[in-house]
């Protein structure tokens, strides 16, 4: 006879409690136990609660190998009520043997039903460390129940493949949104749908009757991000800011020789640069930076109202003024082809031309930010790692433990991008270099990401395995509250990032005025449905769980313990470095400060 003390730990999140019956079963290198009840007087296994149970088996079963914890309905309850079984959430379970110290067995997922879960001790392994045979069946039984839950679809050709939406209907609670966090997110979207149907916005097809009236409108949503934005929308220095620290601050790249489709001249940039120097000087220098739309070309465009939107791939120059100086647009095309009818834009223009020029740039941003930085780079590939990880990787690894283009010309544009995205891309060390950006100044999102990334390329080595997963967790995390969370901030004034134009692109200058600026605008109900979508993207739904954070104890070992008790000290430091730099910054670089970035894409 071997009596051993079982302790177990319920979630405290809500509905994490029970009325189900428990059993566990003991398996061990000698053989294993009958089910053995986990019961007492009264209710077991409350929201919280951490209960203690004496159970004894009577057969010597070895070193204990797994635990198989099994949920079913009061026995009373059974005949008259097969439903009455409802889901658990087990944080953990210790073993306490006769003999020997207490072994801790992290569990944290959720039991639905008449179910078992077999549970692992919590010291990581890798396939080659399970040397007893015991071990071995339950990685392979666990890794074939994963790919047969957990799989593969085309979704549409070209890009990444994701999961299979005919398997969604058997997918537990362990992957799905917590209620409250369902409900957070939902209750958020309707109440700004509910206040903009009231003033009967949602409806309306038309124009804005001015600017004016589009900012009183959404006035009642305003933060001070959003207030800076609409002070400084219509500035060049702004502007040209937003490709360092906006929504997209990954496509701006030094520029050492001009495209030849890009015919800028001396005299066209010679307000701006100033005397004594040129445009060949400032290019050796490397002051000239560029960013191309050119993947834009051709993409085929929504119908909005009834009415064809538009869309332009254009080019802007910018400089990088010496010393501390504000980078700085130069000159902006609006297409990949020069010519008469696409005449370079520059700053010295009437005020109106150089304003829709410049808003042609941003509503090519909004699309290339939405379709691939936000929605490929950070959503869709970031479920192909998650995907491939849940298939491939049993719940003991190691790295377990840490853990207006329209639907036909956002699949066009992704499809193009993917036949050129490649692993550097992903990974910030080498995408700064590739992009010539290491010195740029005030480049905020480069500075935090590197002090976030902090990693030392096959992965034939040990590093470029390290390498590999950073990026994966970085993608997961970082970039995806860089390119996520000011969604809203530099969206909620349209003007700044519209998400479609009414009109097609100017092919000559002096067409601009403030009525053409509004009549290209996109109309009244097409700005508020992004907005709305945009407020309820950029606001963490609740449950948040911030870069560092693990609420869920998967380590029973003091390495790794010891390590993220250094990365949470990191990242506090990174936290206080990022908050006293923005205490100067006239508008805060917020995106990157660690308590901001959630562990995982979770919205």
């Amino acid at each position: 006879m071997a009596e051993f003390r079982v302790r177990v730990s319920t979630g405290e999140a809500f509905g994490a409690g029970t009325w189900d019956k428990m059993s566990v079963i003991i398996v061990g290198t000698e053989g294993e136990t009958l089910p053995l009840p986990l019961d007492h007087f009264g209710k077991e296994f409350s929201a919280g609660a951490e209960e203690d149970f004496k159970v004894t088996c009577p057969q010597d079963v070895g070193r204990v190998l797994l635990l198989r914890v099994h949920k079913a309905p009061p026995t009373l309850l059974r005949p008259f009520c097969p439903l009455a079984s409802d889901a658990w959430f087990c944080r953990w379970v210790q073993l306490t043997p006769p003999r020997g110290a207490p072994l801790r067995f992290p569990c944290y997922q959720w039991l639905e039903d008449q179910g078992s879960l077999v549970l692992r001790e919590g010291t990581a392994k890798i396939s080659w460390e399970d040397r007893h045979p015991t071990l071995q069946q339950q990685r392979q039984e666990e890794l074939q129940a994963r790919r047969e839950m957990y799989s593969w679809k085309t979704y549409i050709p070209g890009w990444p493949r994701c999961l299979n939406e005919e398997t969604i209907k058997n997918l537990d609670l362990n992957i799905k949104y917590s209620l409250a966090k369902n409900i957070t997110f939902y209750l958020r979207g309707s109440s700004m749908l509910a206040h903009l149907k009231l003033k009967g916005l949602l409806d309306r097809k038309g124009l804005w009757k001015s600017l004016e009236e589009m900012r009183s409108v959404f006035n009642f949503w305003k933060t001070p991000a959003v207030e800076y934005v609409f002070e400084h929308w219509q500035e060049d220095a702004f502007f040209a800011y937003q490709f360092l620290n906006g929504l997209n601050p990954v496509l701006i790249r030094r520029c050492r020789h001009l495209p030849k489709n890009f015919p800028v001249t001396d005299a066209m940039v010679a307000p701006v640069l100033g005397p004594g120097t040129s445009l060949q000087a400032e290019l050796e220098k490397g002051s000239l930076f560029l960013v191309d739309y050119g993947i834009l070309s051709g993409i085929r465009t929504n119908v909005i109202n009834r009415r064809p939107q538009f869309s332009a791939a254009p080019m802007t120059l910018l400089y990088q003024r010496p010393g501390c100086g504000p980078l700085l647009p130069l000159a902006i095309q609006l297409s990949q082809t020069p010519g008469p009818d696409s005449p370079i834009f520059l700053p010295s223009d009437d005020k109106w031309d150089w304003l829709l020029a410049k808003t042609w740039v941003r509503n090519a941003e909004f699309s290339i930010h939405e379709a691939l930085t936000h929605l490929l780079q950070v959503h869709l590939v970031t479920e192909v790692f998650t995907l491939a990880t849940l298939r491939q990787l049993p719940h003991c690894h190691p790295l377990f433990k840490s853990t207006g283009l329209g639907i036909e010309g956002f699949s066009e544009l992704i499809q193009r991008y993917m036949e050129q995205l490649n692993y550097s891309v992903l990974c910030l060390p080498e995408d700064i270099r590739a992009r010539g950006v290491e010195d740029i100044p005030g480049y905020y999102y480069r500075d935090d990401g590197m002090q976030i990334w902090g990693v030392p390329s096959s992965l034939g080595t040990r590093e470029a395995l390290i390498q590999y997963v950073t990026m994966v967790i970085f993608t997961c995390s970082a970039k995806h509250s860089a390119v996520g969370t000011g969604q809203f901030d530099f969206s909620a004034w349209m003007p700044n990032l519209p998400p479609t134009m009414q009109l097609p692109p100017p092919t000559s200058k002096g067409q601009a005025s403030p009525e053409r600026f509004i009549a290209t605008l996109p109309p009244v109900n097409a700005t508020c449905d992004v907005i709305v979508a945009l407020w309820a993207l950029s606001k963490e739904p609740g449950d948040r769980r911030s870069l560092g954070t693990y609420p869920d104890e998967h380590f029973t070992e003091a390495a790794p313990c010891w390590s993220i008790a250094a990365f949470q000290s990191r990242l506090a430091q990174i936290s206080r470095d990022i908050q006293e730099r923005n205490q100067d910054l006239e508008l805060p670089y917020t995106y990157l400060d660690p308590p901001i970035i959630e562990n995982s894409v979770s919205i």
